[in-house]
């Protein structure tokens, strides 16, 4: 159900009919909903997986929470699905503040198998998928 909801999710942002909340919302709770979702899956695999979240970010903040928490889950649930041993280390850091506006980076790591530069080169074309055969 979530890889359709991505695709149709996907298909709207294309056809720029995907709309974004702007609601006010708790952004360490919505991390750490993820991280803990997914921490059963990383554990059951013998795997660490951590949050860090920079403590110059408020705590509260207005944006779409559940588009974040639906990309972050695809960030991790990936790395989980491609790390044998090791960590999973989720950082997010304040890049930079304007009023009432932050740039946020958002960052995870771990100790999977990796991506080729080439493979890189295709990340970012649509329906492309790096190692094919694995699913």
């Amino acid at each position: 159900l979530n890889i359709i909801n991505d695709i149709l999710d996907f298909s709207k942002l294309e056809a720029g009919k995907l709309a974004l909340e702007n609601i006010p919302f708790d952004f360490r709770e919505s991390l750490e909903e993820v991280i803990n979702l997914q921490a059963t899956s990383a554990h059951e695999k013998g795997l660490e997986i951590t949050l860090k979240v920079d403590p110059k970010i408020p705590p509260g903040l207005v944006g779409d929470p559940l588009r974040i928490q639906q990309i972050l889950t695809n960030l991790v649930g990936n790395s989980i699905k491609f790390t044998e041993r090791g960590n999973i280390d989720v950082s997010v850091e304040m890049r930079s503040q304007a009023g009432d506006s932050v740039e946020l980076q958002f960052m995870v790591r771990d100790t999977g198998i990796g991506i080729s530069e080439r493979q890189q080169a295709q990340l970012f074309q649509a329906f492309s998928q790096a190692d094919a055969s694995i699913s």
